[in-house]
């Protein structure tokens, strides 16, 4: 019984010594003893006005001995800038008293909704956030770009000839529609952000005329990153694609820079001798199943990069097509690439038809590399395909499908997805050039896809969608 009553007693003394240690925590109100942060600024990157951002979070550290008490915590300019803060728990443009533990540590949340002006470019917005302790004022602060948009909600329908220009760009919640007969027009420099499983679809024509120096972009509506050096728009499967019906034809995309798409270009089955779209100086890349699909339809493509996909770079059923100085590689690196580069369907010759309406797939002057299949496992012996001077990094030979071409080649690409950066640009060293054939050099190849001239004076032009430059400063990745 003694025993019993000595435990106890002990046990009650050491519950009084905890709670005394939990309760008489030391402060210090010493103005020596301040905050550290995490980062001395949160900054956002574009954010369109009127839709909310992701959430940026920094700490809040006290590295002192002692406990603080932090007297309050608000935002400078709440009323005007747009910013939100959530203060370990606690919402509002103002926070506190909290009181923190030596050596302990804060999470603060920030988050931004700016208000529509009538700029038409990106805007700077500013605000900080003024943390008071100990009588001592110390700031972190906040810096976004605001962009306002023509937005789409609930499925924009054209029904009439119409032009999208630069002057602000496109915001598509859910689909953008261009209905029989109508013309959608884009200028230089015109920007389509499109939302997750956002579309559009072509049931006129679509007539996308940029330039070397200003492409006309589809592009997912994702500003922020997943990492701080990872962006959303480097990701795959961010919107949905684009989509030409069976009625659209005459489709004209020049200098157009189309990415990070679900399903790519989608072409539906049309009359064969008719041009259903043609791709100059364009660029379609990072789609998460094929990057164009086509069936029974008349396209082509000119100094183009058609790159990395989780599907097929081209799956085409009976289309009558040709693709002349175009890169088409597929070092996709969201998946398994389980798909060949090439998917060529229906390509047998018909003596009942007449010959500008066979099926044809012909391919020049053209790079055409793959991490996983390059076609299909079929016979294409005496179909109407054929491989003129082009460059492939798989083991071949030449035949009557395949015409001077080089075989088992690093085609020797800038960058090949080192930190998910790509740069289909061939440097000095590769194979690619001045192995081309001069047979296809006409108005339409002069120039490549960065609208560089290629060499007129008789010499062989590069193989590929580029002709090499010497490096620049400005291009260094």
């Amino acid at each position: 019984m003694k025993k019993k009553v000595i435990l106890i007693s002990v046990i009650s003394v050491v519950i009084a010594f905890l709670a005394t240690s939990c309760f008489d925590e030391k402060f210090t109100d010493n103005p020596s003893h301040v905050l550290s942060f995490s980062t001395d600024i949160v900054k956002f990157d574009t954010i369109f006005t009127d839709k909310g951002t992701a959430t940026l979070s920094f700490r809040v550290y006290n590295r002192n001995n002692r406990a603080v008490r932090i007297e309050s915590v608000r935002l400078a300019d709440a009323e005007h800038s747009g910013f939100h803060i959530n203060v370990d728990g606690e919402k509002g443009p103002e926070a506190g008293p909290i009181e923190l533990s030596a050596q302990d540590s804060l999470y603060v949340f920030v988050e931004a909704n700016i208000d529509p002006t009538d700029v038409s470019t990106p805007f700077l917005v500013k605000d900080s956030i003024v943390f008071l302790t100990n009588g001592v004022k110390q700031d972190v602060k906040i810096e976004a770009y605001g962009q306002n948009a023509v937005v789409f909600r609930g499925g924009k329908i054209i029904s009439t000839d119409t032009t999208f220009t630069d002057k602000r760009p496109f915001l598509i919640y859910d689909s953008l529609v261009v209905a029989s007969n109508a013309t959608l027009s884009l200028t230089a420099g015109t920007t389509l952000y499109l939302h997750d499983k956002a579309f559009v679809r072509i049931d006129g024509r679509m007539r996308a005329q940029g330039t070397a120096s200003k492409r006309v972009t589809l592009r997912g509506d994702r500003t922020d990153n997943v990492f701080p050096d990872l962006p959303y728009d480097f990701y795959s499967g961010q919107w949905g694609g684009v989509q030409f019906g069976p009625e659209s034809y005459e489709n004209l995309w020049e200098y157009v820079d189309m990415h990070g798409s679900s399903w790519g270009i989608r072409i539906d089955s049309s009359d064969i001798s008719r041009d259903k779209l043609t791709l100059q100086h364009s660029i379609v890349h990072n789609s998460a199943s094929h990057l164009i699909s086509a069936s029974h339809a008349r396209i082509n493509g000119y100094n183009c990069q058609l790159t990395n996909a989780g599907g097929a770079l081209l799956h085409l059923t009976a289309c009558r097509s040709e693709w002349i100085h175009c890169t088409v590689a597929n070092l996709y690196n969201w998946d398994v690439i389980s798909t060949p580069a090439l998917t060529l369907l229906e390509y047998s010759p018909a003596d009942s038809v007449a010959p500008e309406m066979q099926p044809r797939f012909l391919i020049a002057n053209s790079i055409v590399t793959t991490r996983g299949l390059f076609m299909a496992p079929s016979e294409i012996e005496g179909l109407n395909i054929s491989f003129d001077n082009c460059l492939f990094q798989v083991n071949g030979e030449d035949d009557e499908n395949f015409l001077s071409c080089i075989w088992e080649k690093d085609p020797a690409f800038v960058a090949t997805g080192d930190n998910y950066i790509f740069d289909f640009r061939i440097t000095e060293s590769s194979p690619a050039r001045e192995a081309g054939s001069t047979a296809y050099l006409n108005d339409t190849t002069a120039v490549d896809l960065y609208g560089i001239p290629r060499p007129t004076d008789g010499t062989r032009p590069d193989i590929g969608a580029s002709n090499y430059t010497q490096p620049s400063q400005d291009d260094a990745l």
